[in-house]
């Protein structure tokens, strides 16, 4: 016969009590713990960019043609004015031919009439010729020295073009991306190669608007490339756009550091760590030992199990800013104690421990069930 459901309020009341009672008959839970630690702490913004030259100049040809012979090589060093690319030179060279001969001739005009102006105006100051005469040469005379000026002006614009057809490094540095080949045609609209200077490098990154406002020209940066961990090079903030994009609301931040041995290569991923605020003498915890709260977002409460001799304590504690691997704790916690950072999800206030060390472990292996570790970082809610 089923028993009134009020019969059964007192075993269930008795069995709430006893939740937190640690049975006695339950191993030692093994943990692991960690001293909490009053240390500076940084608040360090993590971004990933793309590296540059500090000097990337794009080579273009100024004329349509053909290439003749290509001086160079991708990752050669040189130095500005150094000839890259050869072209073919027939047409500018018939150009400045005819250019001269033009202007040969037109001296020539100028010089005839320049004679004949000086032997007609003795005549026309012994009237003998009329002072016409003298006018109408003189007129003839400017025109034949404007028609030289034009004529020299032509021939240099020749020469110029003819000069174009050897194009030359605009500045020192190494040779990138080549993309012609003796035969290939070039044009204006088309890059030769690119020349980049790598002595120095600048790393470019987007940060939005709420890391925009915290950052200033002059911050120092450390920057390591995911494909080179172990490098870490040092450099400082150079420019920040004084505009956000509007339509991503990020800004474009770029960082100048050293290049010894040109290891950063333009086109590279940097992640960029910028220390925005350092503080010291922090109360700090490893934060896999803290465990979350329904009462964490709002009022910055959680709770730890603190090592009170083979027994685990637990303790509410309140939160600050969280630094990479370590939580701030503000309240609850003093420098010099030990809380678990390991194994503290299957705790209970009053659990007894036992504290893993190398010694333990060769000495009393755990059993398996009881004594298994909870590895999951994840947080917990009570």
């Amino acid at each position: 016969m089923a028993l009134p459901a009020l019969a059964l309020l007192p075993v269930v009341v008795l069995a709430a009590c006893d939740r937190d009672e640690e049975d006695a008959s339950v191993p030692p839970r093994m943990v692991e713990v960690a001293e909490v630690v009053a240390d500076d702490a940084s608040l360090t913004l993590t971004l990933l960019g793309d590296v540059h030259g500090e000097t990337e100049v794009r080579v273009f040809s100024q004329l349509p043609e053909r290439v003749r012979e290509v001086h160079v090589e991708d990752g050669q060093l040189i130095e500005e004015g150094e000839p890259l690319v050869t072209l073919e030179a027939d047409l500018p060279a018939s150009e400045v031919g005819q250019a001269s001969a033009a202007l040969l001739a037109a001296e020539a005009t100028r010089d005839q009439i320049q004679a004949d102006l000086a032997r007609i105006s003795g005549l026309v100051a012994s009237h003998v010729l009329p002072a016409s005469r003298s006018e109408t040469l003189a007129t003839q005379l400017r025109s034949a020295e404007a028609r030289v000026e034009q004529l020299r002006a032509a021939r240099r614009a020749a020469g110029q073009r003819r000069d174009r057809t050897v194009i030359r490094a605009p500045a020192d540095g190494m040779v990138a991306l080549l993309a012609v080949d003796d035969g290939d045609m070039v044009s204006p609209q088309r890059p030769v190669c690119l020349i980049v200077q790598m002595d120095r490098v600048d790393v470019h990154f987007s940060v939005v608007e709420l890391d925009y406002v915290r950052l200033e020209v002059g911050m120092a940066v450390t920057v390591t490339p995911p494909a080179l961990p172990d490098l870490h090079r040092a450099g400082e903030i150079t420019r920040i756009s004084p505009v956000l994009d509007p339509l991503t609301r990020t800004a474009t931040v770029e960082v100048r550091l050293d290049n010894p041995g040109h290891t950063l290569r333009p086109g590279m991923v940097a992640e960029v760590a910028i220390e925005l605020e350092r503080r010291t003498d922090v109360i700090l915890v490893p934060a896999r030992g803290v465990l979350m709260t329904t009462r964490t977002d709002t009022a910055r409460e959680g709770y730890v199990f603190v090592v009170d001799g083979d027994t685990a304590r637990r303790r509410p504690v309140f939160l600050g800013q969280r630094y990479g691997e370590r939580m701030e704790i503000t309240r609850g916690l003093e420098r010099g104690e030990q809380i678990v950072v390991l194994g503290q999800h299957v705790l209970r206030d009053g659990s007894s421990i036992r504290v893993r060390d190398a010694a333990t472990e060769v000495a009393a292996p755990e059993p398996a069930a009881p004594e298994s570790l909870d590895t999951d970082p994840a947080v917990e809610t009570p």
